[in-house]
This record gives structure tokens, C-alpha cells and sequence, in this order.
């Protein structure tokens, strides 16, 4: 019975003293690095002789190790590093991230400015909880699906497209995929814990998954998309800050109730319509250059402060540059804009004409009309003459032929009253309504100054008012 004992305490001995030896003896083994970079670096951290070797026990001793900005290639040898927490591999020349395959304990890990294609080998990071890859060249973050526990996760300027992964990425709240390739934006209605979310540069327009989003999200960048529809957005009163430039937004009704918006930035958009701002209260940074802004009257009791860059130029909070206000010295737009210390130069002209009203206006002047514009067969007319001039271009009336011609540069148009049909340089243009003759002024249908003269047109309701915008 003693001789029984005795060899189960020595298989036990063989299976628990033998591996642990094993153990120690591997630990005490030297790492051989690949690149003379890393191997410099890591003794840094380590604080080791420059000719002194790196074991592997010295690897499993570090747990937060910084190697950004060291023109790293090759990684081979952090592999040992198995109790690394956080690592910063970013600004390097990495290719092959293989070597972070077992380091599993890694809870925040930036590979960003390197050349890596692939992250797949990141799967059995399941505890990581930041992953920054920016500036890569990586297409598929398939690998999402493995990390459970990721709450940050930033790949800007990559070439990802498909982003059907991150819908099983529910524990996110801060997510950037600025400059990508991206059309469709549907898996992201899962993330209803997502604060922060940037995707300009890449080519959807459909906002309407981000509707379940409008308890959480506090900060949207949806910058340089194909977007011209906010309506998704209603509703979302947790935001502070909003990104939307260079799209092709009119209508900004849908923020009317954005009560904590704080920051709007709309730069080159067609924006001509301020009032759904007016009750934005806390709206202290407002980017509306390249739009068609011509009333500020909305906004006159908001406050911008402007502020300083480090080299001592002014930072303008309002920013309204090439848009259509009159700012000469003695308006009240100027005086207005003076006011809310706002930054408004290259400004163009618009005309805003009043259906049956014979006043119209250039800016803040008015003119007399000898005719009110009108609505016949639910077409509105507008004076050729008038619009025509105060667009840059000459008006000639051929009173036999009754005919209208109208100079710009190398454009002639030619039109007869009661037809349907243009002459415009040489070539016959249909239209949808004839040029008619009122009170021996003629009067063309307003879509024809868009479409002929090339002069953006839009309409307000109350009261019913045309505005035609000088071409850009």
C-alpha cells in the first residue's frame, strides 16, 4: 500500500513540479528580435544595458509598453509579452501583426499609421476594450464579432465598405470610420450605446438607422457623404454636437427640438432657411460658409464668442462666408452680423420677390415693380426683365416679333410670347409653360431662371416669396 502511495505522490510530483520547471526554465530563455528598433526600444522600457540580453521573463514583466514614432518593421518577440495590458504600436512600418496573436490580456491596443491589411490575427483579444487602426490598409474588421467587451474602435482612413460586423458590437459608445468606402450604414442601429459616432468621408445617404440612436448619441460627424435628408435625426435632444458639411442639406427643420446642440457645422450645404435654429439657445458655434444664407434675423439674440488661434488670428464661432447677405456698411444684416461677431466676407446677391406684391429686393434694397409676379396654372411668373438684369445679364424686346432675348457671356436665349419653346444658342429648348405678356411687361415661369440662366431658386411660404440666388 506504502509502495502505491508513494508512486501516486510521484506522478503527482511529474505533473506539477516538472511543468512549473519547465516554466521557469523557458522564462529564463533570450527573446531574439527581427528588428533592431523594437529590441532598442524594449530595453528602454526596461531599463537594460545596451548590450544586455532580453529574456523572456523580462517580456512577461511589462505590462503597459509604448513603441509609437520608433520605425519599427518587425514585431516578432512581443509575442512573449503575455501579460502586456496596453500597447501603442502606432507611427510605425508594421506590416505583420502576428505576433500580438497571444497576447491576450491586451485591453487597449493602437496599431494606427503602420501598413497592416489584416486584423484578424486580434480574434483572441477577447478582453480588449480599445482598438484604434487608423490610417491602415485594412477592408475587413470582420473580427469585430470576436470582441465582446469593445467600447472604442477608430479605423479612419482605411478601405473598409462593409460594416456588417459591427452590428454584434453592442457594448460601443465611441466609434470613427472617417474616410472609408462605406454606402451602407444599417448595422449600426444595433449600437444604442454609442455617444460618439464619425463617419464622413464615405458614400451613404440614408440617416435612418441612426434612429434608434437618439437616446445616446451626443456628438455626430457626418461630413462629405451624399445627405440631404435630416428627418432621421428628429427627435435626438442628447446632441451637443453636429457635423454635416459639404452635403446637399436644404431643410433644417428636423434639429428644431436639438435643445443641447452647442456645435453645427453645415459649411457648403444649401442652406438658405435659419428659423429652425431660433430656438437653439445653446447653439454657440455655427459653421454656415458656401450656402445660401441671406436673413440672420433668426439668430440675432444668439451669442458666439470668437476666440484665438496660438498664433493670434481670430477664431470665428460664426462663420458665414460665400453666402448671399447684404453686407454693405449701412444694412442691418451688416450691423447685425457686426453684433453677433460672426465672419461673413465673399457674399453674393439674392432677389427675393413677393407674389402679388410689386416691391421686390436685391440684398436689403427694393425696387417697384410696374407688375407683381403672379401664379397662372399653378405656374409662377416672375418679370424676365428684372430677374434677368440684376442676374448680370442684357435684356432686348422685339416688339413686332414679341419676342424676348437675354445676353450673358456666350448664352443668347430667345423666346415668343404664348410658346413653349426656347432658342438657346441656335438649339430649340422645350418648356413646361410659355413666356406670357402682362401689362406690356413680359414674365417667364420661375423654374426657366434656374434652368435657362443657371441661378439656384428656392421658395418660402410665408408669406409666398421667390428667392433667386446668384450663380456661384
Amino acid at each position: 500500500m506504502h509502495k502505491v502511495l508513494s508512486g501516486v505522490v510521484l506522478v503527482l510530483i511529474f505533473f506539477f513540479v516538472l511543468p512549473e520547471q519547465a516554466s521557469m526554465e523557458q522564462a529564463s530563455l533570450e527573446v531574439s528580435f527581427q528588428d533592431e528598433q523594437l529590441e532598442q526600444a524594449i530595453k528602454q522600457i526596461l531599463k537594460k544595458d545596451e548590450n544586455a540580453a532580453i529574456m523572456q521573463k523580462d517580456m512577461q514583466s511589462l505590462t503597459l509598453v509604448d513603441l509609437s514614432n520608433r520605425g519599427i518593421k518587425s514585431i516578432q518577440g512581443l509575442q512573449y509579452a503575455s501579460n502586456v495590458k496596453y500597447l501603442d504600436l502606432s507611427n510605425n512600418k508594421i506590416e505583420d501583426i502576428m505576433p500580438l496573436k497571444p497576447l491576450t490580456k491586451i485591453r487597449e491596443l493602437d496599431i494606427a499609421d503602420n501598413q497592416v491589411a489584416s486584423i484578424q490575427d486580434l480574434s483572441t483579444m477577447t478582453d480588449l476594450e480599445m482598438l484604434i487602426v487608423n490610417r491602415n490598409q485594412i477592408s475587413s474588421i470582420d473580427v469585430i464579432k470576436q470582441l465582446g467587451r469593445l467600447h472604442t474602435f477608430e479605423a479612419n482612413d482605411n478601405q473598409i465598405s462593409d460594416i456588417t460586423a459591427l452590428s454584434s458590437a453592442t457594448e460601443l459608445t465611441w466609434l470613427q470610420l472617417n474616410r472609408n468606402q462605406i454606402a451602407k450604414i444599417q448595422p449600426l442601429s444595433r449600437l444604442t450605446k454609442l455617444k460618439n459616432l464619425e463617419l464622413a468621408s464615405n458614400r451613404f445617404s440614408d440617416l435612418s438607422p441612426l434612429k434608434p440612436l437618439s437616446k445616446s448619441l451626443t456628438s455626430l460627424n457626418i461630413g462629405s457623404n451624399r445627405i440631404s435628408d435630416l428627418r432621421a435625426l428628429e427627435g435626438m435632444t442628447q446632441m451637443r454636437a453636429l457635423s454635416a458639411e459639404n452635403n446637399q442639406i436644404k431643410n433644417l427643420d428636423p434639429l428644431k427640438k436639438m435643445s443641447n446642440l452647442s456645435s453645427l457645422n453645415l459649411n457648403s450645404n444649401l442652406v438658405y432657411n435659419l428659423e429652425p435654429l431660433k430656438s437653439l439657445s445653446e447653439l454657440h458655434n455655427l459653421y454656415l460658409e458656401d450656402n445660401r444664407v441671406w436673413n440672420l434675423d433668426p439668430i440675432r439674440n444668439h451669442t458666439f464668442n470668437p476666440a484665438q488661434y496660438d498664433t493670434g488670428a481670430i477664431r470665428y464661432s460664426l462663420q458665414l462666408s460665400g453666402n448671399y447677405l447684404d453686407l454693405r456698411s449701412t444694412t442691418k444684416t451688416y450691423q447685425l452680423l457686426n453684433k453677433l461677431g460672426g465672419d461673413g466676407s465673399s457674399q453674393l446677391k439674392a432677389q427675393r420677390l413677393v407674389i402679388g406684391s410689386r416691391t421686390a429686393y436685391v440684398g436689403e434694397r427694393s425696387f417697384a415693380l410696374s407688375v407683381a409676379p403672379f401664379i397662372e396654372s399653378s405656374r409662377t411668373y416672375v418679370p424676365i426683365r428684372f430677374v434677368s438684369e440684376r442676374l448680370g445679364s442684357k435684356v432686348a424686346w422685339n416688339q413686332s416679333k414679341k419676342e424676348v432675348t437675354i445676353s450673358k457671356g456666350n448664352t443668347t436665349i430667345r423666346m415668343k410670347v404664348n410658346t413653349k419653346t426656347a432658342n438657346v444658342n441656335g438649339k430649340a429648348v422645350s418648356l413646361d409653360a410659355p413666356l406670357l405678356l402682362k401689362k406690356n411687361s413680359s414674365f417667364v415661369p420661375v423654374r426657366m431662371v434656374s434652368e435657362l440662366l443657371g441661378s439656384p431658386v428656392e421658395y418660402m411660404v410665408s408669406p409666398k416669396t421667390v428667392i433667386i440666388f446668384e450663380q456661384k
